[in-house]
């Protein structure tokens, strides 16, 4: 009897010891491991975004470089981009240019020209090919700088035949009208890129009908005159001989 309650005294410290313990639980953090449900590994990730660069310089347009202050200087006119991508720069040959950002191009031009460069500064635009036909004394394909006004591009071919051929031009795209009355445009001055235009675009101007019998005789009526005028003072004249005599 004495050596079963020793027994059990020994006992009664470890359960409290073990209770304590599993009490004290929480606060050491001890925790179950979170399995993985599968949610998360089966979710797919979001493709990064990305951008792709658009070049400034495109096939079928074409790049103005200008080299200041020296005007005379070879490199200063435009050069059409072929469907590659490609220009054809004096003495260096064929270069592409559609994967290059200006400020690339400009010091490509300076690299590659130093010998023949007496200034640094340079500046290149991007022209765009737009077409103006119909009335107008040079008609035909033009690559212009997309900055420039409705204005300056029809100075460029001359203006209009006729006097009514401003009010009557059309701006197409595709066999398709984009814009009958140009004439807002052509009084606020506004530029090529803020109306809108696209390489390929067309203008057509108003072409003069042909004269009719009514335009013919105005035309030639001047030169009537002058020979009829002519004749009197001619037959006034001899009429006045034979009165004499």
């Amino acid at each position: 009897m004495i050596r079963h309650v020793k027994q059990t005294r020994w006992l009664k410290p470890v359960v409290v010891l073990l209770i304590g313990l599993l009490l004290m639980t929480p606060q050491i953090g001890w925790a179950m491991p979170v399995l993985n449900t599968g949610s998360e590994a089966s979710t797919p990730k979001a493709p990064q975004a990305f951008t792709v660069k658009k070049s400034v310089f495109v096939p079928g347009d074409a790049v103005e470089i200008s080299v200041f202050p020296d005007t005379t200087s070879f490199l200063n006119q435009v050069f059409p981009i072929d469907d590659r991508g490609y220009i054809d720069l004096p003495i260096i040959g064929k270069v592409k240019i559609t994967d290059m950002s200006k400020q690339e191009f400009i010091e490509f031009i300076q690299e590659n020209f130093k010998d023949y460069l007496r200034y640094p500064y340079i500046v290149v635009r991007p022209m765009i090919r737009i077409s103006v036909l119909g009335g107008v004394p040079r008609p035909g394909f033009y690559y212009v700088d997309p900055d420039m006004t409705l204005w300056e591009v029809m100075h460029r071919v001359g203006g209009t035949l006729d006097e009514e051929g401003l009010k009557e031009m059309r701006w197409e795209r595709d066999r398709k009208i984009i814009q009958k009355d140009l004439i807002p445009y052509l009084q606020k001055g506004t530029s090529l890129r803020t109306m809108g235009f696209r390489s390929g675009d067309q203008i057509w101007v108003k072409t003069p009908g042909k004269p009719g019998l009514m335009d013919k005789i105005l035309r030639y009526m001047p030169v009537v005159t002058m020979f009829t005028t002519l004749f009197t003072l001619y037959y006034t004249y001899q009429r006045t001989i034979l009165i004499r005599r």
